[in-house]
């Protein structure tokens, strides 16, 4: 996993608390970007994101209460 890229998508959860990958990709680097969709599949896979859609741009994330 690319743990800076996560620590980044965590930071933003943090602050923002629920968060939409298009969102995402607008706020964080342009080199992460292209990123962004497979870490948070892997991050939802282990549980430290959710969702209650499926991944798309507009699907929103949030840390698990």
């Amino acid at each position: 996993m690319y743990q800076p890229t996560q620590e980044l998508i965590v930071s933003e959860l943090r602050h923002r608390v629920r968060v939409s990958i298009a969102e995402l990709t607008q706020v964080l680097r342009p080199q992460f970007a292209s990123l962004i969709p497979q870490e948070i599949q892997r991050m939802k896979d282990s549980g430290l994101v959710v969702s209650d859609e499926p991944l798309g741009p507009y699907a929103a994330i949030s840390l698990p209460q």
